[in-house]
Parts: structure tokens; C-alpha cells; sequence
């Protein structure tokens, strides 16, 4: 199954922390997981407000994403299926 994860989902993966019953999307080998260049757009974002609350470096998680087999999709018309 191909999963696009939205980007809560992702910081929770790249933590370790996923709720009990996310993990086995994660860990089934038969899935694909996608995340977004919105993501790591959403990420900077974030972290562009200093909240002393979120820390992620978006950098890390992008390529922490992809060195754990995550495909990134481009933000384009055709992953809109339109």
C-alpha cells in the first residue's frame, strides 16, 4: 500500500513515538511510505516561529527521511490526480 504520511505522523516516526496502532503501517514492508516537500516546507515554518517548544531541524528530518527509505513527492499538479 502506498501511504502518504502528513507531517505529524512524520515527527512522531522520526521520535519513535507513533501510537500503538500507527506502527504497524510503518513497519509492514509491503507498504511505501511518501511524505511531501509541504512537510519539510511546514517544518521550516514552524521552526521559522522560534517556539521554544519545537526544535526539529528540518534538514535532519528530511534526510532522515530519505536515508529510511521514505520517497519525497513533489508539490505538482500531477500527485493532485486533477
Amino acid at each position: 500500500m502506498k501511504l502518504l504520511i502528513d507531517t505529524h505522523l512524520l515527527l512522531w516516526a522520526a521520535a519513535d513515538t507513533l501510537p500503538k496502532n500507527a506502527i504497524p503501517y510503518f513497519t509492514n514492508e509491503k507498504n511505501e511510505l511518501f511524505f511531501s516537500s509541504a512537510n519539510i516546507w511546514e517544518v521550516i515554518i514552524k521552526k521559522g516561529l522560534n517556539r521554544p517548544d519545537f526544535q526539529i531541524d528540518p534538514i535532519a528530518l528530511y534526510w532522515g527521511l530519505l536515508d529510511n527509505d521514505y520517497t519525497e513527492l513533489a508539490i505538482t499538479r500531477a500527485v493532485t490526480h486533477y
